[in-house]
C-alpha cells in the first residue's frame, strides 16, 4: 500500500514544481497542510472505479495512467511527471465522477494530494492553479492524440523503437524489463522478447537483466520512419 503522510508539504519540497512558485502567500499556507503519498515502484495507488479524493500532483517520480484492452493487455493513456497533475482526476473532481482508469508508479514516486474542496477553492482565485489545470488538459489531449496516431500508423516494431529512444538515458541505456515494455505498449512479454531478440541479431541493441543498451540509436530512428 502507498504510505501516506499528512502535512509537512514544505515550501522547499514544492519549490521544484514551477506551478506553485506564483501562488499567493495565503494559498501557500493552505497547501502546507495537504497530504503526500509515497508510492513504491509498480504499485497501483488508484484503481478504476475509485472515488477521487483530490488532485494528484507528482512531486518526484512518474505515474502511468492506463486501462485494459479486451484481450487483457494494458493500454497506456499518458504519463504524469514531476510538476504535472492528472487530468482524469481533475475531471472527476469537477464532475463528481469515479476514476475511469488505473494508475501505476513507474518508479518510486511522491504524490501531493490536494483535496477536492481546496483545489476548487484555489482554482477560483489562483492563476497558477488555473494554468496547471489548463496545461494538464492540453498536454493530456496531445499525448492521447499522439498515442492514437502511433497505434493507427505504426507497427509494434516501430513503437518499440520509439519507446527505447525516448526512455534511453544519456549513456543510451533503458532501465526497463521486458514485461514493463510490454505493459507500456499493450503487448505481451513474449512478443517484446522476440522483437528485442531481432534487434540484438541486427546489432542495434544489447540486452541484460532489466537493462537494454542502444548500440545504434540512429538505426532505431530510421526504423520508425522507414
Amino acid at each position: 500500500m502507498a504510505k501516506q503522510k499528512s502535512g509537512d508539504v514544505s515550501e522547499q519540497r514544492m519549490t521544484p514544481l514551477s506551478a506553485f512558485l506564483d501562488l499567493s502567500r495565503e494559498a501557500q499556507q493552505l497547501l502546507r497542510s495537504v497530504q503526500t503519498i509515497q508510492v513504491a515502484k509498480n504499485r497501483i495507488p488508484v484503481h478504476k472505479g475509485d472515488k477521487v479524493s483530490g488532485a494528484y500532483v507528482v512531486v518526484k517520480g512518474c505515474l502511468r495512467v492506463f486501462s485494459y484492452t479486451p484481450n487483457g493487455h494494458e493500454s497506456t493513456f499518458y504519463l504524469i511527471r514531476p510538476g504535472e497533475t492528472c487530468v482524469f482526476a481533475i475531471n472527476c473532481l469537477f464532475n463528481q465522477l469515479l476514476y475511469p482508469a488505473w494508475v501505476v508508479a513507474e518508479e518510486e514516486t511522491e504524490i501531493c494530494v490536494i483535496s477536492g474542496a481546496l483545489y476548487k477553492q484555489l482554482f477560483q482565485t489562483e492563476s497558477a492553479i488555473q494554468n496547471l489545470t489548463i496545461d494538464a488538459l492540453s498536454s493530456a489531449v496531445f499525448k492521447l492524440m499522439t498515442e492514437v496516431e502511433h497505434l493507427q500508423g505504426w507497427n509494434l516494431s516501430q513503437r518499440l523503437s520509439n519507446l527505447l529512444l525516448h526512455q534511453a538515458s544519456d549513456d543510451n541505456r533503458v532501465l526497463m524489463t521486458q514485461q514493463e515494455i510490454a505493459s507500456r505498449l499493450g503487448s505481451s512479454r513474449e512478443v517484446i522478447a522476440r522483437l528485442l531478440g531481432e534487434m540484438v541479431s541486427e546489432g542495434l541493441i544489447t540486452t541484460g537483466r532489466g537493462c537494454i543498451s542502444l548500440i545504434q540509436p540512429s538505426a532505431l530512428a530510421r526504423l520508425i520512419h522507414g
